[in-house]
Order: structure tokens, then sequence, then C-alpha cells
């Protein structure tokens, strides 16, 4: 998985779960729980490197498929407004397919 599928998976993801945007890097890193100060980080290495691998692989293929993801969007999605994510993903995978 190089940068052209992580941007389509931000891209699906996003609208999968009601963005209205494609998910952040951050936001793609906290759904797949990586650690660190900016998860969004190990996403990027993934871009240049070939992608992710194990668990990280299999959690964002079963998000693809339209499994939630392991923790409610207002932790994973981080706003500076006051307007908050809603805390369960509107999951569509249907209708968010090109």
């Amino acid at each position: 998985m190089g940068r052209t599928k992580i941007r389509a998976a931000q891209e699906q993801l996003g609208c999968m779960w009601g963005l209205g945007r494609p998910l952040r890097l951050s936001e793609m890193g906290r759904a797949l729980r990586l650690g660190g100060r900016d998860p969004g980080q190990t996403v990027v290495r993934w871009a240049t490197n070939g992608g992710p691998s194990g668990p990280a692989a299999v959690a964002l293929e079963m998000m693809l498929a339209g499994a939630p993801p392991p923790d409610p969007l207002s932790v994973i999605v981080r706003t500076k407004t006051s307007q908050q994510a809603p805390l369960q993903p509107d999951i569509k995978p249907e209708k968010c397919k090109t």
C-alpha cells in the first residue's frame, strides 16, 4: 500500500465516517491506535515504504470494509471548534466507493 492507496483510504474513510473530507494522516494514525507524539508520522513513512503490515494492515482493511474504528470519532477527530464529531461513524461503504 503506497502513497496512492493510502490517499484513497483517507478519502474512503473520511466519506464513510461522514466527515465530508479525507481523513488526516494524524486521524488515520489515531484510528489505528499508533503511538507517539504524532501518529500521522508513521502513516507518512508507510506512504514511502510500502504501507502498513501486521495488525495495522488488518485493522485498516477491516475499517475500509465497513468495520467501525476501535475508538469513538470524538477521540480520532479532534476539532478546534465547538463542533463535535459524532460519537459513532455513519459507516456506509457502498455510498462512498468510486
